[in-house]
């Protein structure tokens, strides 16, 4: 590694019943040093001129044989899975809360939630779409101030009232 400074890279992780996702959210880790263990996972990684590293050791054993590992140009997602299918209450042994390790929400279910209920739920949409199949104002274009004459239409109204003194004066 380059530098004194050892940075923490965000981690995220979900898990379900049988398998814990485990995201390693830094650019660049297609030469990452990944240490994959029963117990615990080492990671270390340069980018940018900056040392990535950290060292997590698992609330119960992983398989690594059957935990699969993808990465991406932005990130390393992993899947691994539990020896023994049960929830844990956190990923770590240790209670401490660790600053760089978060929850991810994209893969959260609930353990009363079921299996079927968490494959439903849409991920990744685009919402910005959702809202151009409304519609519009449907014909409603000659409301007065549609076109942004606020202004002039207060000033009419302003003109008749002055109008109606003047009247009412003679």
């Amino acid at each position: 590694m380059s530098s004194a400074v050892v940075h923490h890279p965000t981690v995220l992780w979900a898990q379900r019943e049988d398998i814990i996702y485990l995201t390693i959210d830094l650019h660049d880790t297609q030469n990452a040093n990944i240490d994959l263990q029963p117990n615990s996972i080492d990671f270390k990684n340069t980018t940018d001129k900056q040392d990535y590293a950290f060292h997590l050791n698992f609330y119960k054993p992983v398989s690594p044989e059957e935990s699969k590992k993808s990465t991406t140009g932005r990130k390393t997602l992993m899947v691994l899975k539990k020896a023994e299918g049960e929830w844990w209450p956190r990923l770590t042994k240790e209670p401490t809360r660790f600053t760089f390790l978060r929850t991810d929400f994209d893969h959260w279910v609930d353990e009363n939630e079921s299996e079927d209920e968490a494959s439903a739920v849409p991920t990744g949409m685009d919402f910005s779409q959702i809202m151009g199949g409304m519609g519009g104002l449907g014909g409603l274009g000659d409301i007065g101030g549609a076109d942004g004459g606020f202004e002039d239409a207060a000033d009419e109204e302003e003109d008749s009232d002055n109008n109606d003194q003047e009247e009412s004066t003679k």
